[in-house]
């Protein structure tokens, strides 16, 4: 249940606006009032049509004087209600939003990777089209860190994100998977296709001064692998073989892009 507190702030809005002919001046406060109070722990524990009904009861127990009179005070209660869950529904997407995205860089972080590599997967399948998903792995990162500072480390952070997200397409989506390391999923895009936008990554994380009053330069070891748009794959398949590949470029000198070829068809399971 909710706090009494947003209760009694509830009830006391619900009095006011069927007994005072429901008034927009009542909904604005309300607006301003339940939305401020309403936090993530209201959001999970509450049951605005609980509440809803509870107010009600009350309010309608003050004021009992005849049935057409009480369907008036009915109607005007259900339309706040209405009002009401708007504001709600709109306060719990910017909630998902802050949820699934990284407060430093921006990006979606590791809680929306599935549901956007699920949904591209399906769609992938549905289009027999293929996707490429791809590990980015900054390399030597803990030298900037202990050599530098988090401070640092966070400004390299932000500015390689940067530098992925612009070398994207609209369709194309990027995460923070966690650390300095991130996912990058390109829709409708072959494994030789691929290479040209993650190599132009590659080049520009190289190529600029991320800290540029620091003598330092850093790079990126990138790993690839495609779903080819038929048969069946998994998300955690696709996550797996990007990191394998990520790991082939590592060992094999850092710095550069790595691909695995995508298994077949009948190898790849749900």
């Amino acid at each position: 249940m909710a706090s009494e507190a947003f209760y009694n702030t509830y009830k006391n809005y619900l009095e006011r606006y069927v007994c005072e002919g429901g008034t927009e001046g009542v909904l604005v406060e309300a607006y301003q009032d339940l939305t401020h109070s309403l936090d993530e722990k209201h959001v999970q524990a509450a049951n605005i049509l609980d509440i809803h009904t509870r107010a009600l009861r009350e309010v309608m127990g003050i004021r009992r004087d005849s049935d057409p009179v009480q369907w008036i005070y009915i109607d005007r209660a259900t339309e706040f209600l209405a009002q009401i869950l708007v504001v709600i529904d709109s306060f719990l997407l910017q909630l998902k939003d802050r949820i699934e995205h990284d407060p430093l860089t921006g990006l979606y972080n590791r809680l929306a990777l599935y549901p956007l590599l699920n949904q591209l997967l399906k769609e992938a399948q549905r289009k027999e089209k293929p996707l490429v998903v791809a590990m980015l792995d900054l390399d030597d990162f803990k030298v900037i860190n202990d050599r530098f500072g988090h401070h640092a480390g966070d400004r390299v952070l932000c500015a390689a994100a940067g530098i992925i997200k612009k070398a994207l397409r609209a369709a194309d989506k990027v995460v923070r998977y966690g650390g300095e390391e991130f996912i990058i999923m390109l829709p409708d895009t072959s494994l030789n296709r691929s290479q040209i936008a993650l190599e132009r990554i590659r080049s520009q994380i190289a190529g600029q001064r991320l800290l540029p009053e620091m003598d330092v330069v850093v790079t990126a070891s990138i790993g690839a692998t495609e779903y080819s748009g038929r048969g069946t794959a998994s998300v955690n398949d696709l996550i797996a073989q990007a990191d394998r590949a990520m790991y082939k470029a590592k060992k094999e000198g850092k710095n550069m892009v790595a691909c695995v070829e995508p298994e077949s068809p009948g190898k790849q399971e749900e």
